[in-house]
């Protein structure tokens, strides 16, 4: 079957903003398949990947007055459930990160039991770290990391500059690192550094590639 034309999509982008549930199904039918194949390839394994793809339509949906907003729906869906599936992996397993010449980041699974403890403990300095950013800042910082937006995308919804949006990016990042970055309590305490090392470069590869 022809993939659907990007003129057609966004005919149906535009009806979807006005709560047009015909519009919201032609996409679904239109693009569910190939994201959870996509989907499938990240997370390895079939029920993850449509309960992904499936949350992300519900999104879509509960947005949908704001989806004109989206430049380019197919290519934003398809960052969406990229980035859920990171964050699924992210929840349901341990990384390490091996560099590769065909493959920039590797992500294998690594269990430790000593090593679960600390992987919890460091989610729950991310969430603090993260709620505890300035209201713009954690705004586009969630926008870009959670939602997949491009810096131009983030700019127009909250009408700022891109350069704005890279700025308090950058602060984000600085200031997560800061809350993340081993002190001597954890040293004592055997906290892995590894695991801040995973996270801090996996988000400077996302930040930097965000910027193409």
């Amino acid at each position: 079957m022809p993939e659907v034309s990007d003129d057609l999509l966004l005919s149906w982008q535009r009806e979807l903003a006005k709560g047009d549930e015909t519009a919201f199904n032609r996409i679904f039918r239109e693009l569910y398949l190939p994201l959870v194949h996509f989907a499938v390839d990240l997370v390895k394994q079939r029920q993850a990947a449509e309960e992904i793809v499936g949350d992300v339509f519900v999104r879509l949906w509960k947005k949908r007055e704001e989806v004109l907003l989206i430049e380019k729906l197919r290519v934003f869906l398809f960052v969406a459930v990229k980035n859920q599936c990171y964050n699924h992996l992210r929840d349901h397993s341990f990384w390490t990160v091996s560099l590769e010449a065909d493959n920039l980041a590797t992500l294998t699974s690594a269990y430790d039991p000593e090593e679960d403890l600390a992987f919890r403990e460091l989610k729950h300095r991310l969430h603090l770290a993260i709620e505890c950013l300035p209201d713009q800042c954690r705004q586009v910082f969630r926008m870009v990391r959670e939602d997949g937006l491009k810096f131009k995308e983030v700019a127009e919804i909250l009408q700022i500059s891109p350069r704005t949006v890279e700025t308090q990016l950058y602060r984000a990042i600085k200031k997560i690192r800061a809350v993340l970055s081993p002190d001597e309590q954890h040293s004592r305490q055997n906290l892995p550094g590894n695991l801040q090392s995973v996270v801090l470069l996996s988000w400077t590869l996302q930040y930097f590639f965000q910027r193409l």
